[in-house]
């Protein structure tokens, strides 16, 4: 098993990929292509023929396949570690009157939610920027800290965390899933 090839021995991150979009890196990946692009669609109305087809020009993109990212979302067991007792809100119920969002069904939050935060990273993609840009024994701050997902990620690794949040409900949030992951897999 030690003679495995990992992602994190090879320097890849299997989920997320992040570059500079500098030329040297765009040409490691094949040029693609969305499709021709046609323009040759009729005018009449929203859709121009049966096949469901909008009219006017379509895109034809192409280039890089560099250009295509996929970044996975924390997972339910990720998000909630740590929040045992916590009563699960809708972070719409936050919302000032005036705010956006509000009652919108359509709204994504409007689901009860233990960690009620609209972003929550996962906590492998942290680390791995954490590492990326942390010297050892660094300190890494996080001025916007929401859930907690840096700070669990800096405890996991071994750096100090300096966070600042000005909502108590996240900052609760985040103590818990920082505390949880030093509990069960950090400092303890």
């Amino acid at each position: 098993r030690d003679n495995m090839i990992t992602p994190e021995r090879t320097g890849r991150w299997p989920a997320n990929f992040i570059h500079d979009g500098s030329d040297e890196v765009l040409q490691l990946f094949p040029d693609s292509k969305a499709g021709k692009p046609r323009d040759d669609r009729g005018t009449g109305g929203i859709w121009s023929g049966s096949d469901g087809t909008p009219c006017g020009p379509q895109y034809g993109d192409s280039g890089s396949a560099a250009r295509f990212f996929y970044c996975a979302k924390a997972s339910k067991t990720d998000r909630n570690e740590g929040l045992d007792g916590f009563e699960p809100k809708r972070d719409a119920d936050r919302v000032k009157s005036d705010g956006v969002g509000g009652e919108n069904p359509r709204n994504r939050s409007n689901t009860e939610k233990v960690n009620h935060h609209p972003t929550v990273k996962p906590t492998s993609l942290m680390r791995y920027l954490v590492r990326l840009v942390t010297q050892p024994d660094g300190v890494v701050l996080d001025p916007f800290t929401g859930s907690g997902s840096t700070g669990k990620a800096c405890v996991l690794e071994g750096f100090r965390f300096v966070g600042f949040e000005q909502s108590a409900d996240y900052v609760a949030i985040a103590q818990a899933r920082i505390n949880y992951a030093k509990q069960h897999h950090g400092e303890g």
